[in-house]
């Protein structure tokens, strides 16, 4: 059972890998083609449409996994589906009518036309909510390698398109938005066959999706919470510092969240894993273990090798463009934020199999709350790498208060001395590399 799980795992991580990879691959074309203060701009319009992606879900993805295996698939599904549909066209007017008073504030300086920049953003998040519930239909379908190919085309056309509108046609800002749309549109279009086959408007089911909003309803805070804590050091580093440091840091965090693209991707099949095998404690304890000492290893090589990563050479362009090294020092301290994330994922199953959903908001809120005065206090006295500091500690309290709440609820007991050795190994090895790289 072991192997099977690692193999499907590592299926769902390489399209998941390639899906969320576009951002990072995106860098170089925009740290050698955009200034800071455009790229800041950039990622702060990224941090609008995660947060919005957020209020579109509405938790219903975590509904879809637990309802799906105890009730006909096709009626989970369409119910979702079509919820989802009818709650965004109120949701997109209401986004419309308040862009002018706040949503697009920050970069109206930027742009001429908000309004067709508006319509463009509103249908990037309305492809994206029933692309992101139509992989997770596939997630429970197990046809990891339909994901693969839709995850593929994906980068290929995002990688693609945006260089044509940035670089060749010299569109800049607009480029990155207008290849964001296309990209969007072509990712919907590949997952249509799934929507057509799964999705009937006949077995829409309005006590099922009574149950399923019942059961969602604390996700959308908790996720929400999630959101601020991934995104709102930006904002606070907008305000409190400048956009040049939000470009310098948002580069930096790109590449430290690597462990978290691992993180997510494992999370793709250790999801379903667990709510099949509601009582196979000692796999998740052997998973678990395994999980904890690889995002260790990959903490520790992105921590010592961060400052070649930067520098490497592709035609004549560095692959972050040099006025963004600076950013780099923020690596290690995201890559080991996201261990304990990666920690607080592995402790999940209870929230499900015990129904302690309703505990989740509190989690990301006290995760946010330390998250939110740690920028305050951080940020003026050390920057950008304040706000790392705040990240880390958001993630490291959230990991302690469910390892403790699970005491009671479903404990998950690690090997601790293969991972204590590791952890070791690692602060020797990074000890060194520094050492080393003082000395030169």
């Amino acid at each position: 059972m072991n192997r099977g799980f690692w193999q499907t795992t590592f299926v769902y991580s390489v399209g998941y890998l390639g899906l969320r990879a576009i951002s990072f691959l995106l860098l170089p074309l925009y740290t050698n083609l955009l200034t800071p203060k455009e790229a800041g701009i950039v990622f702060i319009i990224y941090t609008l449409l995660a947060f919005f992606n957020t209020i579109y879900s509405k938790g219903m993805d975590s509904a879809l996994l637990k309802f799906f295996h105890n009730n006909n698939p096709t009626t989970v599904i369409s119910t979702s589906i079509i919820f989802s549909l009818l709650y965004s066209i109120p949701l997109s007017l209401l986004l419309f009518i308040i862009n002018y008073f706040f949503l697009f504030d920050t970069i109206k300086s930027t742009f001429d036309n908000i309004n067709i920049i508006t319509y463009l953003l509103i249908i990037v998040l309305i492809c994206d909510m029933l692309s992101s519930r139509l992989m997770h239909v596939i997630r429970l379908l197990e046809r990891p390698f339909y994901y693969l190919t839709v995850s593929c085309v994906n980068v290929l056309s995002s990688i693609s398109l945006n260089i044509y509108f940035i670089k060749y046609l010299n569109f800049g800002l607009y480029g990155a938005i207008l290849a964001l749309v296309f990209t969007v549109i072509l990712q919907l279009f590949l997952l249509m066959p799934i929507l057509i086959m799964h999705t009937k408007i006949s077995y829409f089911n309005y006590r099922l999706l009574k149950k399923m909003l019942a059961f969602s309803s604390p996700f959308l805070p908790a996720s929400i919470f999630f959101i601020l804590i991934e995104l709102s050091d930006r904002w606070m580093l907008g305000w409190l510092s400048s956009l040049e440091n939000v470009g310098l840091y948002s580069v930096g965090y790109k590449i430290g969240a690597i462990v978290l693209l691992l993180v997510r991707a494992f999370n793709l099949n250790w999801q379903p894993f667990y709510l099949k095998h509601t009582n196979n404690h000692r796999q998740f304890e052997s998973i678990g273990t395994k999980s904890i000492i690889s995002m260790i290893y990959i903490t520790t090589l992105l921590s010592i090798l961060w400052p070649l990563i930067l520098k490497i050479q592709i035609n004549n362009y560095y692959l972050i463009g040099e006025q963004f090294w600076d950013g780099g020092v923020i690596i290690p301290i995201i890559s080991i934020s996201y261990i304990f994330y990666g920690i607080f994922i592995l402790q999940m199953p209870s929230i499900y199999l015990k129904n302690k959903q309703h505990w989740v908001p509190y989690f990301w809120g006290i995760g946010f709350l330390f998250n939110f005065v740690g920028n305050c206090i951080f940020i003026p006295k050390y920057g950008f790498l304040g706000a790392s500091l705040a990240t880390l500690l958001s993630y490291f309290v959230m990991a302690l208060l469910l390892i403790y709440k699970n005491k009671s609820w479903l404990p998950i007991q690690y090997r601790t001395q293969p991972i204590f050795t590791i952890t070791c190994m690692s602060v020797l090895a990074y000890s060194l590399s520094q050492i080393y790289s003082n000395t030169l």
